[in-house]
């Protein structure tokens, strides 16, 4: 990842020189990056050079690398531990990425912390979570199930007053721990939708449940002040509509009513960064997403509403 980005300066950089390894920093050329477009022949090429034997990677640089070598490229042998974070990880994707032989763990972390909070290991490894807190970490949840954390916390951005920060750090996602210990992400705080029945649906948490079916590459869901919800669907390239219908009917079992999709379209193109729907470190944008299909997701709508109208429903 580029410099700029605290996890490669942290966990990249200074991790690597205090374990008395050699770091590769390399042009952001030769590595496949050039504008807002990506090489993915660059990337192996350099990691497959440098023997690589670590590497941090964004969900759409883990999906390119997994793509490479499910084309016929030959296995990175040396690596032993790829960290993914930056947003959700699809666990099909992970389970393609460890029958390739790339020992992929999925984290979570943010600037305010330091980068780290949790993270999956060789030995504590539960694919859909973001793995076990770190030691120094303390994890609290609020009335909303907001992730607090307590460790080593920044003070303040440089452009702030360095006063005493609270004690407790107030994330902005949403999540749990489970019995076993490991922290699971349902989203954002910000992006929480309430349906017209007053009830708060996490968009991240049914888009995560849609991709993790083989057939759906990405999604992204609204219902804002609705009675139903609608997804956006990106389909994988070999997957029918057939199969899009039968995943959401599979996904929708598993969910509570207020949370299933009953409508959902087809994307003309991928969420990507350069159609402006998919930030660098590979988060939905959400408004220009919306902006894309709102008029096909506004006639479903109103499709109901006549419907209605005349004692159809």
């Amino acid at each position: 990842m580029p410099l700029s980005t605290l996890l490669e300066n942290v966990a990249g950089v200074y991790a690597t020189l205090l374990a008395g390894g050699t770091v590769h920093i390399l042009p952001s050329a030769q590595v496949g990056f050039s504008g807002s477009e990506f090489d993915s022949q660059k990337l192996y090429e350099t990691l497959a050079n440098t023997h690589a034997n670590t590497v941090i990677l964004i969900p759409e640089l883990l999906k390119a690398l997994v793509l490479k070598l499910e084309s016929g490229a030959q296995a990175l042998s040396d690596l032993q531990f790829v960290a993914v974070g930056g947003a959700h990880v699809a666990t099909h994707f992970l389970n393609r990425a460890k029958h390739l032989g790339i020992p992929v763990f999925e984290g979570y972390g943010l600037s305010e912390c330091a980068s780290v909070v949790a993270l999956n290991t060789s030995v504590a490894n539960k694919i859909g979570s973001v793995g076990k807190p770190l030691k120094h970490i303390e994890l609290m949840f609020s009335q909303e199930q907001e992730i607090l954390v307590k460790g080593a916390n920044f003070l303040a951005y440089a452009q702030e007053n360095l006063t005493q920060s609270p004690e407790w750090l107030a994330t902005g996602d949403i999540g749990y721990v489970d019995d076993d210990g490991y922290l699971f992400i349902n989203g954002r705080k910000k992006h929480i939708f309430i349906t017209s029945f007053g009830r708060n649906v996490s968009p991240e948490w049914i888009e995560r449940e849609l991709t993790s079916q083989p057939a759906i590459a990405q999604a992204c869901l609204f219902g804002e002040a609705k009675p139903w919800n609608t997804a956006v669907i990106v389909a994988q390239a070999s997957a029918n509509i057939e199969q899009i219908q039968q995943s959401i009917a599979k996904v929708n079992l598993t969910l509570p009513d207020y949370a299933r999709i009953t409508q959902f379209v087809l994307a003309d193109t991928p969420f990507s960064v350069s159609n402006q729907q998919l930030t660098p470190n590979s988060r939905l944008k959400r408004d220009a997403i919306w902006r894309g299909y709102e008029h096909t997701i506004n006639a479903f709508y109103a499709e109901q509403d006549k419907d209605l109208k005349h004692g159809l429903l």
